[in-house]
């Protein structure tokens, strides 16, 4: 999909069809049935027809895997512009976007991918799910003005993306959510934290249950906060699992991996084979004794302290 003013957007049915969509009157209305308005308060609402699951930018050409070792836009891609965006029909496909504000899922199975998404002070996260939404983000960038996060809610999986030069937390991951294979580096924010508190890379919420953080580059720098900080506080019945937090890359933060919350709130915390920088204000590490640590240790193998 590209721009209006001589572009075009591409909705690609589960048949492999494409349809051109046109602008009248501030509303995309594809040929196919897809209508996209874009006058919403809160953002466009995207409603595909059940036979249109697929949202792609022409410009980004076909889906294909990306490189050993890339993280975020795949070098070289040209995307589509957009605007901030609902979507709300289950097992949207969105490839190929670069999105100013944000992304709102309201549906089940939608995927992102293959996209930049870039804060302008107006959304509180680049991508958030809704009670009713579920999300596999794949080979994203978010940088930019968020109020809250880059991404947040429950039921979100993340794998190759690219957090930086946000201006508030990286991402917020709630029951259900993973990160693998990302990085999350170079903020945005002052030394001394965002206004009126820290900067936390990684805040890991809902009730403390069913949360991987797996194989990332997570660097708060030296800042106010932690690069990973466990601080379930929502309560309600758990969903089932345990906190992973295993194979990452680690540094900065006041305490650069830390646990705070209830008592009673994240009692299945395991941290595993984790390297850290040398880089933190006072510790590594400041967890409960219940956590589970094993193999973790400084990036030059030296053994980190007592937690």
């Amino acid at each position: 999909m590209e721009g209006s003013g001589g572009g075009r957007f591409v909705a690609r049915s589960a048949l492999g069809l494409a349809a051109c969509a046109i602008a009248v009157a501030g509303v995309f209305v594809a040929t196919e049935g897809v209508t996209f308005p874009v006058t919403a308060p809160a953002g466009p609402t995207v409603t595909l027809a059940p036979a249109a699951a697929a949202l792609g930018c022409a410009s980004a050409g076909p889906y294909h895997a990306p490189e050993r070792g890339s993280v975020g836009v795949p070098a070289g891609l040209r995307l589509c512009p957009g605007e901030p965006v609902t979507v709300s029909v289950p097992g949207t496909v969105l490839d190929g976007w670069d999105v100013q504000g944000g992304i709102v899922v309201d549906a089940a199975d939608v995927v992102v991918r293959r996209s930049r998404v870039t804060g302008d002070g107006t959304m509180p996260y680049g991508i958030a799910t809704t009670p009713a939404g579920s999300v596999r983000i794949e080979d994203v960038t978010l940088t930019g003005d968020f109020t809250e996060a880059a991404i947040g809610g429950d039921r979100w999986s993340a794998e190759r993306v690219e957090i930086t030069r946000v201006t508030s937390d990286g991402a917020h991951l709630g029951d259900g959510a993973r990160l693998r294979n990302s990085t999350v580096h170079d903020f945005a924010t002052p030394p001394g934290g965002a206004p009126g508190g820290e900067t936390d890379a990684l805040v890991l919420q809902g009730t403390g249950r069913d949360v991987v953080v797996e194989d990332n580059r997570v660097e708060l720098g030296r800042r106010a906060g932690s690069a990973v900080l466990v601080a379930p506080g929502r309560a309600g019945e758990r969903a089932e699992g345990a906190v992973e937090i295993r194979g990452n890359l680690l540094g900065g933060g006041t305490y650069t991996l830390r646990q705070d919350g209830p008592a009673a709130a994240a009692t299945d915390v395991r941290i595993t084979g984790n390297r850290f920088r040398r880089d933190a204000e006072r510790a590594p590490m400041r967890v409960p004794r219940r956590a589970v640590l094993e193999d973790n240790t400084y990036l030059d193998g030296g053994q980190l302290p007592d937690r």
